[in-house]
């Protein structure tokens, strides 16, 4: 493949992705290009299957679409706000001062109006909110499926106060048009980043540690109300290690791998690269009960421990029956982290789903629930 800026998108990548992040063209740069349509720039060294999204790139993303040059088009639509908010329409005056270009970029998501509605078109939403932004509808009604991190259990409340004014109502529930774009949503996970498709060979290791927690306080009423919880524990037992203040990522790392379990309660959302963190070293991670859809959950007493974060004690109670038998917790350790190696390691599983439901293999886990 040329890396000359000035070529068109290369006649042999049947997949174009567009947004601020690249997933099956960081996994096959071969069939895959990312069309880059962030606020941020696009910082250089870039691979050569990345384009930033201007008029030119779009005219030829549009002939190929007509001429059925392309097969999937995956969307990373902007989290927020639609480009013509003032959030994002501040980005076009930052510098090196370049208006014109940064303002076009905005809109490459919005372009996909324009492309025939024959698209195969999947929508990745890796947000923290719970809710689909209202910029976001259009591509709820154009794509084939919406994969959603932090999807609700009752799917129906993602549109509360966005697509629908209040908490949707039966009438909305009832119309087709929302049954369709409920039936196209799917959940996601974020899983563990990783450079390569594996993880690295680990033994089990030596167990030194308790319950290891390091968490931030200020992103969740759940997590000032166990911690408090922990340290009365702690103060009982002395494998249970909390850590305050900042903890450099190695040292979190050697100390999740030193302990049993780690406490991994839920942040701005469920959803959290520490579940995934603590199972890849054989350290079981200790959650919340899930209030979100799962794709491939790390299930209690299999892959994880979950509390209830509403029952005082339920945390304690959790934590000193596993810490009482430390076969179990090698068991679950175990699997642990052969789930995440076999499920979890971004992007390379998360390619692998998509090309899953791109080609008719998977099938929606447990049901949608209309």
């Amino acid at each position: 493949m040329s890396t000359e800026a000035s070529e068109p998108l290369h006649a042999f990548n049947p997949i174009v992705e567009i947004g601020g992040a690249g997933l099956l063209s960081r996994v096959d740069p071969r069939t895959a290009t990312l069309l880059w349509s962030s606020e941020e720039d696009l910082g250089e060294p870039k691979p050569p299957n990345v384009r930033e999204f201007n008029l030119r790139e779009f005219w030829q993303l549009w002939r190929r679409a007509w001429r059925y040059e392309i097969d999937t088009i995956v969307v990373h639509p902007p989290t927020r706000h639609a480009p013509w908010h003032w959030r994002p329409l501040r980005s076009v005056f930052h510098r090196p001062f370049g208006p014109w270009r940064r303002f076009i970029r905005l809109f490459g998501i919005q372009a996909i109006r324009l492309l025939p509605r024959r698209m195969s078109i999947m929508v990745i939403d890796g947000d923290d909110m719970r809710t689909i932004p209202r910029c976001n509808a259009f591509l709820l009604d154009r794509c084939t499926w919406y994969f959603k991190r932090e999807l609700p259990i009752d799917r129906w409340q993602a549109f509360q106060r966005t697509l629908h004014p209040e908490m949707p109502s039966t009438r909305f529930r009832n119309k087709p048009r929302n049954r369709r774009r409920i039936e196209r949503l799917r959940p996601w996970a974020i899983g563990l980043p990783t450079e390569t498709p594996t993880l690295p060979p680990l033994e089990f290791p030596d167990k030194t540690i308790g319950l290891f927690v390091a968490v931030a306080t200020n992103s969740s009423t759940v997590r000032p109300a166990g911690l408090d919880e922990l340290r009365a524990l702690a103060a009982r037992r002395k494998d249970v290690v909390i850590a305050d203040g900042r903890v450099l990522h190695d040292a979190f790392m050697r100390n999740m791998t030193a302990s049993w379990l780690t406490w991994s309660p839920e942040g701005f959302g469920w959803d959290c690269i520490r579940h995934y963190e603590a199972a890849s070293v054989y350290s079981i991670p200790v959650i919340n009960q899930p209030t979100i859809a799962r794709f491939h959950p790390l299930l209690d007493g299999v892959h994880a421990l979950h509390y209830d974060a509403d029952v005082p004690g339920s945390l304690t109670r959790v934590v000193e029956a596993a810490l009482a038998d430390p076969e179990r917790l090698r068991r679950i350790a175990t699997a642990a982290r052969e789930h995440v190696a076999t499920h979890h390691l971004t992007p390379w599983r998360r390619a692998e789903q998509l090309l899953s439901y791109r080609s008719g293999l998977e099938t929606p886990p447990g049901g949608i629930g209309l």
